[in-house]
């Protein structure tokens, strides 16, 4: 019956784009899936935890599905002992809202909320769960699966933005969050947490999506910032509320990572261990600003290492490549013609040492300006560290290239023989 109602009903959500008749009949469709995969068996256990695809639950899903409700014996502790089974501790470690992983096919706003209406009636999940995956993909456009996109309401369900919330804030032990909503709808989801004034404070690890720095509530805006600066300067006052925050990672944009970002990061990360500065410490070539190349005839690097060593708990600093800082090195041709053949190869070899020598002089830099840390990259490349007899802070650097520069750039770029571009 239920499924000559769905084959009835599409047309209908189709013309009318019906958000909450899609989002019903999407309801169906992992238990028609379920119903076709075995027609005798019945499941009670939440397709939550079946997405997570925990061990214990992939061993024992069958003597799961006979219980009389798997759901009660999974999400409570009312009847513990009566099955035979004994849960894991880390059964709820790691949970996820995902439509868009291999194998997994299913309408983006309805998979959703289905999921989290799931999660929210599991205490144990709410309690225990460790890290959260939310990965929604939405089937719009010509080219999406028709099946899914007949079921996939035009925007999120009203009801869809507090329920996320709610799960949210009920999550206390949650370390870990990988957020990814689709930029044209995660605006949706913002308003309603910043109105709520959303606070996410035992999460450690953040990895969210673009324009979704509101996880975490925040009120500071410097008058004297220039709008050219305020995604990041939104994404990193969003962390204030983060005490337990201990790695923060962030790409500066095409302006780069002006002084005036990097200060935001030691006003409102002072605890954090390991940062990440990624991009450019200056503007991109595309949008180059000179007020934003060296400073002072020290230069943009140490001006930057001067204002990060208020950050009394870092240990790991992760910088651009050498190119991106500013130290007189701008990575080369850009045109690949221009290492094309015996010359080209002569050129290369000559560009990456000049890099190398660039990523020499940045260590340096950073060795004189921030000796107590415990190891650093500029770029990918990560030296080998030697400290003073106190163990406390560095003396001298060694990178692949020390003290075999010759026999290290013939290995990065061979000779050109015949038959090679």
């Amino acid at each position: 019956m239920r499924l000559v109602i769905l084959i009835l009903l599409l047309p209908a959500a189709m013309a009318f784009s019906l958000s909450p008749i899609q989002t019903w009949l999407a309801s169906f469709q992992q238990p028609l899936r379920n119903l076709i995969d075995n027609p005798l068996r019945r499941s009670t256990v939440p397709q939550f935890l079946l997405d997570a695809r925990h061990p214990w639950v992939l061993a024992h899903r069958r003597q799961l599905e006979r219980l009389p409700n798997a759901e009660a014996f999974l999400c409570t502790e009312l009847l513990d002992g009566t099955s035979g089974l004994e849960i894991p501790p880390d059964l709820f470690d790691r949970l996820e809202v995902d439509n868009n992983r291999v194998g997994m096919s299913r309408p983006g706003w309805p998979n959703a909320q289905e999921r989290l209406t799931e999660m929210s009636k599991c205490p144990r999940a709410l309690e225990q769960v460790k890290e959260l995956e939310i990965n929604i993909y939405v089937y719009e456009g010509a080219y999406s699966e028709l099946g899914n996109r007949l079921l996939e309401p035009s925007y999120p369900p009203s009801q869809l933005t507090g329920l996320l919330g709610d799960v949210l804030e009920s999550m206390k032990n949650l370390e870990k969050l990988n957020y990814h909503i689709p930029k044209e709808y995660t605006r949706l989801f913002g308003g309603a947490f910043q109105a709520r004034k959303l606070v996410l404070p035992s999460v450690k690890h953040l990895a969210p999506g673009p324009w979704s720095h509101y996880l975490w509530y925040h009120g500071y805006f410097p008058d004297e910032f220039g709008y050219r600066f305020q995604w990041g300067l939104e994404f990193i006052q969003s962390t204030i509320s983060a005490p337990k925050l201990k790695r923060f990672s962030m790409n500066g944009g095409n302006h780069g990572w002006a002084l005036e970002l990097v200060s935001e990061v030691v006003r409102a990360m002072p605890q954090i261990e390991s940062l990440g500065l990624n991009g450019a410490l200056v503007s991109d070539v595309y949008h180059y600003e000179p007020e934003l190349g060296n400073v002072g005839e020290d230069g943009r690097l140490k001006a930057t290492l001067n204002i990060l060593n208020g950050q009394q708990n870092l240990t790991h600093l992760d910088l651009p490549r050498s190119s991106s800082l500013a130290l007189g090195f701008d990575g080369g041709a850009w045109c690949g013609n221009a290492y094309f053949g015996k010359e080209g190869r002569v050129y290369e070899r000559d560009v990456v040492r000049q890099g190398a020598e660039a990523t020499e002089m940045a260590g340096e830099i950073v060795m004189e300006n921030m000796p107590q840390l415990t190891s650093f990259t500029v770029g990918e490349l990560r030296p080998n560290i030697t400290r003073d007899s106190d163990g406390k802070n560095m003396v001298s650097l060694a990178w692949p290239w020390t003290g075999r520069m010759d026999e290290w750039l013939m290995e990065e770029v061979p000779e050109w023989v015949e038959g090679d571009l």
